[in-house]
């Protein structure tokens, strides 16, 4: 069955023509990586599925559902930022999300807060950019959504940090949910991945599955993905 669905989505930002004509469909019970160079359009495609941004032409489907309210309730969309105020403490925003999404799973958000040894009880400006990263992410995750967008979830952490995120976060999840995250660390997240998405100048490059890539070709994923932008071109 088809998670998301996107047919013929164009989209500009300003006078930059992001996406034109775009075709994709995402199916279900995948951890999927969106990988493209830095501007290329990733976290805007994130945000046309979440409905964040509208397309200007083109339809987008969401486990069947176009409209913004219904799409909204079955897709967690990780934040480029939160939007509390520093002096905001985690539990708070835990009370938020608590009441402001029917799905969100207190209990889920409070064990993975352990799980990385951060205390509820401090406000937001008593932590590294990495660790408000993290818990953007246990946020996220932390609702029993249909769908999970993470745009970079693993920016700003440590090696350690992202290993624990992927063996803890990523690794639990439903097999009837998809994950799609756009991410530059592809070595890191590779052995969690199902599918990888390639794009560049307004379309896609490459969609395939992770293990195919390894066995058709001998490489690691990103290894594959260099040879993709040949000499700082398309194949």
């Amino acid at each position: 069955m088809a998670s998301i669905i996107c047919k013929n989505v164009s989209k500009k930002l300003g006078n930059k023509v992001v996406w034109k004509d775009l075709d994709l469909t995402i199916g279900e019970g995948k951890i999927i990586g969106l990988a493209g160079p830095s501007g290329i359009g990733k976290t805007t495609l994130l945000k046309l599925i979440a409905k964040f941004l509208t397309p200007d032409s083109g339809t987008i489907t969401v486990c069947g559902e176009q409209k913004e309210d219904k799409i909204k309730s079955i897709v967690s969309f990780m934040p480029d930022k939160l939007q509390f105020g520093n002096d905001m403490k985690v539990s708070k925003i835990v009370d938020f999300y608590g009441s402001h999404y029917k799905d969100f799973n207190k209990e889920k958000c409070t064990r993975y807060l352990t799980a990385f040894d951060i205390s509820a009880e401090k406000t937001m400006g008593a932590f590294s950019r990495g660790n408000i990263e993290t818990i953007k992410l246990i946020l996220t995750m932390s609702r029993n959504a249909k769908v999970y967008l993470l745009d970079e979830p693993l920016a700003f952490t440590d090696p350690i940090m992202r290993e624990n995120i992927i063996k803890t976060i990523l690794k639990e999840y439903r097999d009837d949910a998809t994950i799609l995250m756009s991410t530059h660390l592809l070595t890191d997240v590779e052995a969690a991945l199902d599918d990888v998405i390639i794009i560049g100048e307004n379309k896609i490059i490459c969609q395939k599955s992770v293990d195919e890539i390894r066995e058709s070709t001998g490489k690691s994923l990103l290894n594959f993905y260099k040879d993709c932008f040949k000499e700082g071109g398309q194949k």
